[in-house]
């Protein structure tokens, strides 16, 4: 294997410097990592810049986040993501778009001695067209389980056929790659259960959390600058993708039960998705519309000084949480979470005694949580010790490093 020489300025004389990567790696994934807008953007983010700290050169392929979308553009970190033309269709005409599009990228775009690849779409197209180089799949969940959720209310035998197809494909991906990579051993379980995947070639690593670096604002003048009125009521929040398996209608139905008790508790649902006006609806038919607040997609500042304003954090997960990495977000910024003991939440959420887990993923179940934690909210003080042990507890340096060495091991 060559290295690849690649030529830049010293920093300090000016004068070009050969740099050599021992590895040319590819990472493929079926987002972008233009924009970070949910956690598998995230993921993506991280591991190339973890990749490009250990010296080695990256790129990156992914489909077309918009079908008017630029085909090919540089991140700030100076990689080149490249972009398959792509419709959007999420169906078999989408498949056989990206497998055309990557067909004729691979014929062109050769020379990589090794792929990580982050999802399972746009790395079944590239191995369409015939790539069979060394690969680290990272799973964080799986795909044909996300769709049965959405449409488990109209299940018939199209959707059956569906979930078969999606299972048949994420079984060809996981299987052929040389090595996986998942965040917790609930994830390493599944992939053993489902895919015969051995034990043997999976590496679990814990996802990472960068330390709170920003200066903490006022709480008092955020809460007063969110609420207003509300201010001094008790907020909880959720950050979540509003679709079934992500368990919203379980927050305000539990909503509904604290309100017996505790009207005076007002409930923020950060995030946009097609559940939307459904979530809306349910809240207005309890007659919660006046203490559940729907925000939409807010940018990740601002995401962080609700977390840094509000009491708790609720994650009603119903089902395939493959790791949560929203809890450590809110950890990290001092919030307890109090969560659904579903998938990989019950090691997550459960390592810290802030942290509530509630008995079962029911509506009661979540909100005695939240009573039990109103009961006895933790101090300013506890809550930037929670901060603290999340960013030591949950190093990025730890997950960084599996990952590293499993590239170099490939051949």
């Amino acid at each position: 294997m060559g290295l690849v020489v690649d030529e830049s300025l010293d920093a300090t004389t000016g004068v070009a410097v050969l740099k050599q990567h021992e590895k040319r790696v590819l990472v493929v994934a079926d987002v972008s990592a233009e924009h970070v807008i949910g956690g598998a953007e995230r993921m993506l983010h991280h591991h190339i810049r973890a990749l490009l700290a250990s010296g080695l050169d990256v790129a990156v392929l992914t489909r077309q986040p918009k079908d008017d979308a630029p085909l090919r553009i540089t991140l700030p970190s100076g990689v080149i993501e490249h972009r398959l033309p792509f419709s959007g269709n999420r169906g078999w005409q989408g498949l056989r778009e990206l497998k055309a599009s990557a067909k004729a990228w691979w014929g062109t775009h050769q020379g990589f001695d090794v792929v990580v690849a982050e999802q399972p779409f746009t790395m079944w197209a590239l191995m369409q067209a015939g790539c069979k180089l060394p690969r680290l799949q990272v799973c964080h969940s799986f795909a044909f389980e996300e769709y049965a959720t959405r449409h488990g209310l109209d299940w018939g035998w199209k959707q059956q056929m569906v979930v078969a197809g999606m299972r048949k494909l994420e079984a060809s991906v996981y299987q052929s790659a040389t090595s996986a990579l998942v965040l917790s051993q609930f994830m390493c379980e599944r992939l053993q259960d489902f895919f015969s995947i051995g034990q043997d070639k999976i590496r679990i690593a814990a996802g990472g959390i960068d330390a709170a670096h920003d200066k903490m604002p006022n709480k008092v003048v955020l809460r007063q600058e969110f609420w207003k009125e509300d201010a001094e009521k008790p907020h909880i929040m959720t950050l979540r993708n509003l679709v079934p398996r992500t368990g919203v209608d379980l927050l305000i139905q539990a909503a509904a039960i604290v309100h017996v008790d505790q009207p005076d508790v007002i409930w923020n649902i950060l995030g946009d998705g097609e559940w939307m006006a459904a979530l809306q609806g349910l809240s207005a038919k309890l007659g919660m519309q006046d203490v559940i607040h729907f925000t939409g997609f807010l940018p990740e500042k601002k995401v962080k000084q609700y977390m840094m304003a509000s009491d708790a954090f609720m994650l009603p997960t119903r089902s395939l949480e493959g790791f949560g990495l929203v809890t450590l977000e809110a950890n990290v910024q001092g919030l307890p979470v109090i969560a659904t003991p579903v998938g990989a939440n019950s090691d997550v959420v459960g390592w810290h005694a802030l942290n509530h887990l509630a008995e079962n993923a029911t509506p009661d179940a979540l909100a005695q949580a939240v009573l039990a934690y109103l009961s006895a909210m933790p101090d300013e003080k506890a809550r930037l010790n929670l901060s603290k042990e999340t960013a030591e507890y949950f190093s990025w340096g730890k997950h960084d490093a599996v990952l590293v060495n499993a590239v170099r091991l490939m051949k």
